[in-house]
């Protein structure tokens, strides 16, 4: 059975987590974050909920908050298993939960930036060369077109390059995958 969906304005966050218990969906499954840039500058939160009676049926409640100040309420106080996946979505994506706790929960105080943003530069891969030439157009695999996965940026986008940062819709527009193309 599929989900039933409802999305809400951000500041209709909470109301709308209180109005689905109200509905049987009294049992907190997950709680994640979805960037959508390419499509529009918001992240778009989602939370599960079940009805404990019917495990089937399930409500995912979806809001959109910018990525220029990514803030919702908490639901840490409403579903204490919230807590745990909010303080994640902090680190990882920068979404602060007015009200919850916002110490780091999976990095180091001290990291900055945040890891599964899509226009964030993965350090390790922009630092040192990727051992042993394992994907096409790495050094040692002669003759292949240059390619990259579905999901990251072309090279000549982000990484180390000369010139100003790219525009997260730059970069956003060259991660579909396949053949690495050139900067116009």
């Amino acid at each position: 059975m599929t989900d039933t969906e409802r999305t809400v304005a951000p500041d209709q966050w909470r109301a709308a987590a209180s109005a689905a218990i109200e509905d049987s969906y009294a049992q907190f499954d997950w709680l994640g974050v979805v960037d959508e840039i390419g499509r529009r500058p918001v992240f778009r939160v989602v939370c599960r909920l079940v009805d404990p009676a019917d495990p089937r049926r399930a409500v995912r409640l979806n809001a959109e908050v910018d990525r220029d100040d990514p803030v919702i309420d908490s639901l840490g106080d409403v579903f204490g298993g919230a807590t745990w996946h909010e303080r994640e979505a902090h680190d990882f994506f920068g979404v602060r939960f007015g009200g919850g706790d916002d110490r780091p929960l999976l990095l180091r105080a001290e990291y900055t930036g945040f890891p599964l943003r899509k226009d964030e530069v993965l350090g390790a891969r922009a630092a040192r060369p990727w051992p042993g030439a394992k994907e096409p157009g790495e050094a040692g695999a002669a003759g292949r077109r240059r390619m990259v996965p579905q999901g990251v940026p072309d090279p000549e986008v982000w990484g180390d390059r000369q010139g100003a940062p790219a525009a997260p819709d730059e970069v956003a527009g060259s991660a579909v995958g396949g053949r690495v193309r050139r900067r116009r």
